[in-house]
C-alpha cells in the first residue's frame, strides 16, 4: 500500500468535507441538520489527523486509519442517503469512499 496515496486521499477528503459543510450550511434547512453536519465535521477532522500521523510516520497511524475508514464510510452514507443529495454531496461521498478504501488498507483494529 502506498502511504502517499492514502495521505493524499485523506487531505482531499478533508478539503471536500469542509467545502461540503459550507455548501450545506449555505443551503440551510435539512442540508444543515446537526447529524449531517456533525459527521462531515468528524470526517474532516479524522482525515486531517490521520494524514498528520502518516506524514510523521507515527507508529499509531494504523489505528487512526482504521477509525478514519469507519468514519469516512459513515460520512459517505450520510451524503449518499440525504433526501436532497446534490452534486456537492455526491462529490463528498466519492472522496469519502476513496479515503475509506485506502485507509482501510492502511488500518488495523486493536485486539
Amino acid at each position: 500500500m502506498d502511504m502517499n496515496a492514502c495521505i493524499e486521499a485523506c487531505l482531499d477528503c478533508h478539503r471536500t468535507c469542509l467545502a461540503t459543510i459550507a455548501h450545506c450550511l449555505g443551503r440551510g434547512g435539512h442540508h444543515a441538520e446537526a447529524a449531517h453536519i456533525g459527521i462531515m465535521m468528524d470526517c474532516a477532522q479524522i482525515c486531517a489527523v490521520s494524514a498528520d500521523f502518516m506524514i510523521r510516520q507515527s507508529p499509531h497511524h494504523p489505528h487512526l486509519c482504521a477509525e478514519c475508514a469507519e468514519i469516512c464510510g459513515q460520512c459517505a452514507a450520510s451524503c449518499e442517503n440525504h433526501p436532497d443529495a446534490d452534486d456537492a454531496m455526491r462529490r463528498c461521498a466519492e472522496a469519502c469512499r476513496r479515503c475509506a478504501s485506502l485507509c482501510g488498507q492502511m488500518g488495523v483494529r486493536p485486539h
